[in-house]
């Protein structure tokens, strides 16, 4: 085997970005990453990773990228899950890294990496999230509710934003943001096209979603949260289904959804919009 790394994200992207883009409903943040990379004119990735590892035909069997803060992600074009090839990976990381935070990927692929790379820098992996991607391609006629209004989110909305964007974070990710960063985050996404969607009920907002990252062929929803106050009524439910069926009626070929695999009440609430489960995956960190 061959591990080929990159220093150019552009030289990355010429070589991986049709083969990503095969499934990028399952690679979408790689792709997003290549995307927000090319225009935030990070070109230069020494200090981070992107690499391919190549079998000794040269056929791609493995794609890598780590953009930190965040966690590695891999991808194999081929669904290659030999212990072969995750342990060649694990060594040939752990030569350019040793404080590799953490990677998320399908649940096979990211223990067997796990296991072989923390054995090697002496680190123990923990499962910080198991996730569920869900995807949409056609959506189902349902009733909705007629006394709700879903809308683009404005700078105007920033205070409440705030507190859904603490509290989801809070109870979705473990993360506690600060107010600093909580700004940072809505500025960028109410910079980027505005896809930061509300649901109001009698001039209130009691749900937001959101478009995560850029991508070529379809959406990821994400950011879903109703206020603690409002929770049972269907409004992630009525919210979820217009963002989606706007954006399939726009023109995107899927909507992709990640949820928390130990949550049935929410996976079955858009499994009815029309949500299919792919793939299981995890987070797991590093420690």
């Amino acid at each position: 085997m061959k591990f080929k790394r990159y220093y150019k994200l552009q030289d990355f992207a010429n070589e991986n970005l049709d083969l990503l883009l095969e499934k990028e409903w399952l690679n979408n943040l790689i792709v997003g990453n290549i995307d927000s990379g090319i225009e935030e004119g990070m070109e230069d990735w020494e200090k981070y990773l992107l690499a391919r590892i190549e079998d000794d035909r040269g056929n791609p069997q493995l794609i890598l990228l780590l953009r930190r803060p965040w966690n590695l992600v891999v991808y194999s074009p081929m669904n290659n899950k030999s212990d072969e090839l995750y342990k060649y990976a694990a060594v040939e990381c752990s030569k350019i890294y040793d404080d590799i935070p953490g990677i998320n990927a399908d649940v096979e692929v990211a223990e067997k990496f796990a296991s072989f790379y923390c054995d090697l820098v002496n680190k123990i992996p923990k499962v910080r999230m198991p996730m569920r991607i869900l995807l949409l391609e056609k959506i189902n006629e349902v009733a909705l509710r007629d006394d709700v209004v879903c809308r683009k989110a404005t700078w105007d909305d920033k205070e409440t934003l705030k507190k859904f964007i603490f509290e989801f974070n809070e109870e979705a990710l473990h993360t506690t943001l600060t107010d600093e960063e909580l700004e940072s985050n809505i500025k960028k996404r109410l910079a980027n096209g505005s896809e930061y969607f509300v649901l109001e009920k009698d001039g209130k907002i009691v749900a937001q979603t959101t478009s995560s990252r850029r991508l070529k062929k379809g959406k990821c929803v994400s950011g879903v949260y109703t206020a603690k106050e409002a929770r049972g009524q269907g409004y992630a439910f009525n919210l979820v289904y217009r963002v989606s069926k706007e954006y399939l009626d726009n023109g995107a070929e899927y909507c992709v959804l990640f949820t928390d695999d130990t949550n049935p009440i929410s996976n079955h609430v858009y499994e009815k919009i029309g949500y299919k489960r792919m793939l299981d995956i995890e987070e797991i960190d590093f420690v």
